[in-house]
């Protein structure tokens, strides 16, 4: 509010816009849709500048340089800044700075290979813990590739000692995405928690580890991309918890033996299921040992409400306050799988046949034992 006499002087320069000077060069405004305005810059030189101010205060600037480089730096209404130099060879770096102090740093080779560190504050990671969220990485989005060996890299820094959730995104999301640990002897492992977001892939990482994003699908003659359990089949196995029955082959109507069901959740802890004598010796001396399994009958088809029963001894045996009265078949549940078949349904890894029942005496299809547990993987992680 103007309440007295205000003195305003203006100098005026009068540009020749058809010589202009090496500094200014010639400029031209432009008032664009929805309130925004664009300053471009034209040097003799040959470079530009492109400026956008839009109505919220956020802005960005396109500098395209004599040689070819174009850098393009936004900001958005809050003071966080992205700032990418891209080279003519294909090359870029982005810088990502926050005002919440999250930062990133993303270089792309000139034949399309990523590497991106990735820096979280304390705050950020103890608020995440607290509220037990992902962290979403401040970092463009990575792309998929079955190239392991040059597939991109993610190296987080976070406060020393801590881990936490972070959501890596990525490109184009699908089923055999997985995160892939590189530690520091250069040995590599399948993050077999790596679970899928909309926009990425979440995993629970500490300070300083490395990962790849890796799409790990199997390719299986027998499981069609229109089957109901394809994208269990393509969880279970790119996350290497199943493995198929023959070179390309998964046998998803097969039964799953009480051999391949505790084969599956050692694999799952991490335990190395190739050092045995048999296929199947390391997962059952961990099951009998954990008191997941009696370690009878090893090569037995198990039925539905046996699997179940495994994997709920393996969840530690929960507490459970629900029931499956509501299924026409519960009564044939044995006595001793009653708390485990509730406690499937109430984590929704089972939901009967599509019929009211529950068929609890059935054969557990190697397709549905791995529809559980993919489901058990993403309702516990």
């Amino acid at each position: 509010t103007v309440d007295e006499n205000i003195v305003f002087t203006a100098k005026w320069t009068d540009i020749d816009t058809e010589n202009p000077s090496e500094d200014e060069g010639e400029t031209e405004i432009t008032t664009n849709p929805y309130g925004s305005t664009t300053t471009t810059v034209t040097r003799p030189d040959g470079s530009i500048t492109e400026t956008t101010e839009y109505p919220d205060g956020s802005t960005t600037v396109i500098a395209i340089e004599q040689d070819g480089t174009v850098t393009t730096t936004e900001k958005d209404s809050e003071g966080n800044k992205t700032e990418t130099v891209e080279k003519t060879d294909g090359s870029s770096v982005t810088k990502v700075e926050n005002k919440d102090g999250s930062s990133s740093t993303t270089v792309v080779s000139g034949d399309g290979r990523v590497e991106a560190e990735v820096e979280l504050p304390e705050q950020i990671v103890e608020d995440a813990i607290d509220n037990n969220e992902s962290v979403k990485l401040p970092m463009p989005s990575v792309p998929v590739t079955t190239d392991r060996e040059n597939a991109p890299t993610v190296t987080v820094t976070l406060p020393e000692d801590t881990e936490v959730k972070v959501e890596i995104p990525v490109k184009k999301v699908n089923a055999g995405m997985v995160a892939i640990i590189v530690r520091e002897d250069g040995s590599e492992e399948v993050i077999k928690t790596s679970l899928l977001t909309d926009e990425g892939v979440a995993v629970v990482l500490s300070d300083g580890d490395t990962v790849k994003i890796v799409d790990n699908s199997k390719d299986f003659g027998d499981v069609d991309s229109n089957y109901w359990g394809a994208d269990a089949v393509d969880f279970a196995t790119s996350r290497e918890i199943f493995m198929g029955t023959g070179e390309n082959t998964f046998a998803p109507e097969r039964g799953m033996t009480r051999a391949m069901v505790v084969t599956a959740l050692a694999r799952y802890v991490g335990e190395d299921t190739e050092a045995g004598d048999t296929w199947y010796e390391v997962g059952h001396e961990w099951a009998v040992d954990k008191g997941i399994y009696d370690g009878t009958n090893i090569d037995s088809v198990a039925t539905r409400e046996q699997m179940i029963t495994m994997l709920y001894r393996y969840a530690g045996s929960p507490q459970v306050s629900s029931t499956v009265s509501g299924f026409g078949d519960a009564d044939s549940i044995s006595s001793w799988a009653k708390d485990a078949m509730a406690w499937a349904v109430e984590l929704k890894l089972i939901n009967g046949m599509g019929d009211g029942n529950i068929d609890p005496q059935g054969i557990a299809t190697r397709a549905q034992v791995a529809t559980i547990i993919a489901r058990f993987v993403q309702a516990t992680n």
